[in-house]
This record gives structure tokens, sequence and C-alpha cells, in this order.
């Protein structure tokens, strides 16, 4: 009984010095070759700050501050509270992350964004321009196989609005439910304004495949070169909505 005492008490007591540790220090050991870069870290693996993290000289997260659940240690996880922020009129976050036996995880995860900075990130093949805000929230998602065991979150696009060659589009907001079935990422986007309507699915099947399929029909207002467009994608049904289904690969 005193030799398990003392193995878990060393136990303990490594596991302490460790995340106690200098962040900056421990930043150190990162490779070169890894495209990340962290200026001006302070605070310790338990509780630090990161003035900014680059990765591959595109993406960046400011201010990052983290904290970490001791109790956690306990059940095997390695848990996180995280928040960044970029900026007022950027991209910013905060909630809970973590790696455990059986993979990555996140926990009341919100995640807020510009539709133009979003847009900035994406290489599109056609000239678009968006506007409004948009934020990710996650209220519980885990790893599994395929790509996850759980996922029950959603994103909104709030006073969305699209600028195109052909012409504008109000969206006025949008809404996609995100849920894990049978380990693939299922999405259902559901949106309405006084200029289009859209319903569509989306399903990120093994090695990248998907598929997504929908309804979409513009409304009177809508500019009537892209409502002409909309045949372009498909067929027509009864109710005059345009179908479409597409298939590909990641």
């Amino acid at each position: 009984m005193k030799i398990k005492l003392i193995v878990f008490g060393l136990f303990f007591y490594l596991v302490s010095l460790l995340f106690t540790l200098p962040a900056a220090m421990v930043v150190s050991f990162l490779p070169e070759n890894a495209g990340i870069k962290l200026n001006s870290v302070s605070g310790s693996l338990w509780q630090g700050q990161v003035a900014e993290i680059s990765y591959q000289k595109k993406y960046k997260l400011k201010k990052v501050e983290w904290k970490l659940d001791w109790a956690a240690l306990l059940s095997l996880q390695l848990k996180l509270d995280l928040k960044f922020n970029n900026g007022a009129q950027a991209l910013s976050g905060k909630g809970v992350v973590g790696y455990s036996m059986t993979g990555a995880f996140a926990e009341n995860l919100l995640i807020d964004i510009k539709a133009t900075e979003l847009l900035s990130y994406l290489q599109l093949p056609v000239a678009v321009t968006a506007t409004g805000d948009i934020s990710l929230i996650i209220k519980s998602a885990s790893q599994g196989a395929p790509y996850c065991q759980e996922l029950d979150g959603y994103l909104h696009w709030q006073d969305a609005k699209l600028k195109t060659d052909m012409g504008n589009i109000h969206l006025d907001s949008a809404n996609i439910e995100l849920i894990c079935v049978d380990g693939l990422v299922q999405a259902q986007l559901q949106q309405d304004s006084d200029q289009l309507t859209t319903q569509a699915s989306f399903v990120l099947k093994d090695k990248g495949v998907y598929q997504l399929n929908g309804a979409i029909k513009g409304k009177a207002k809508l500019d009537p070169s892209i409502n002409q467009a909309l045949s372009w994608i498909g067929k027509k049904d009864a109710k005059g909505a345009t179908l479409f289904k597409f298939n590909g690969v990641l």
C-alpha cells in the first residue's frame, strides 16, 4: 500500500512539474519546419498567454489564453479552457478543447468571424463578396471513426449578403445544424429571405467523399439574371424550386 502511495505521489509530482514549466521553454522545442510561430509567450503550461500564433504566415490567432483543468488529468484527459481575440471586428473564440484516450474533443465552443474575413481564407472559382456575422457554436463534439463520435452544434450567418458579378443576393439569415451520424459529419441548411429560400443537406463520408443535395427557390425580388442562372444547376420541381445534387471529394 505504501509503495502504491509513493508511486502515485511521484507520478503526481512529475505531472505537476511538467505543467508548471514556463510555457516559453516548452515552445522552444517546436520543430522549425512545423510552420507554427508563437510570439510573446508567457505563463506556464497550466495557465498562460500568447500574443500571437501564426501558421504558415497566413492563419493567425491573437491574444490567446489558456487554463488547464487539473481535475481532468485524473481521468486521463488533457482539457484546456481556451480563448482568443483577433480584434473588435475580427475572429474571436472561446470554449473548452482537449484530448483523451479516444481522441480530441470540444465543449461549449463559440467562434465568431465576419463573412468578409472568412472569405479571405477561401479560394473560390468566381468573384464573390460576402458580408454579415458568422457564429459557430459547438455544444459538444468528440473524435471518432471516420470523423466523429459526437457532434452537436450549429452555424448561424446573420444579415447574410452576397455580391456577385450577376447581382446581389440578400439571404437575411442562414442556419446550419451540425450532427454526427454513424461517424459521418452531416449538416442541414435552412435559409429564407424575401429573395431566396434554400434547403440543403450535406454529408461528409469516408476518405473526404461528400454529397450535397437540396432545393433553392428564387423570389420576385431576386435579381432576374441570378434567378435565370438557377436553372443551370438543376431541374425545377412542381413548386418552382430548383433541385440540385453534387458529389465529389474534398
